[in-house]
């Protein structure tokens, strides 16, 4: 860490003084903490990195993006025919049930 020295109004110093005791921090810390609130904290590469697998946080078409079940359910509803017949016509009823071709 490195040390600077600021120049403060009086007043802002008096009431950064009293904001920094009801929070039980030195006036060094709570003028740190300040400014890194305010520019916003360095995240280290592993923050990054679990943000990304997150997903992203944004919303497509105003609402949450689809589950991987539901993309596939829509595509397999696509491709239904009902004018043909399921498992290709054939039932695997009674004896046919050990003979699958």
């Amino acid at each position: 860490m490195k040390n600077v020295t600021i120049t403060l109004d009086e007043d802002v110093l008096a009431r950064a003084r009293v904001e920094a005791a009801k929070q039980g921090k030195s006036l060094s810390r709570f003028v740190s903490e300040t400014v890194e609130m305010k520019l916003g904290r360095k995240r280290s590469q592993a923050d990054v990195v679990a943000d990304v697998l997150k997903g992203p946080k944004w919303k497509l078409g105003g609402g949450p993006l689809p589950k991987r079940d539901e993309i596939y359910e829509e595509r397999l509803r696509r491709h239904e025919r009902p004018d043909l017949p399921a498992a290709g016509g054939r039932s695997l009823e009674g004896g046919d049930r050990d003979r699958m071709d």
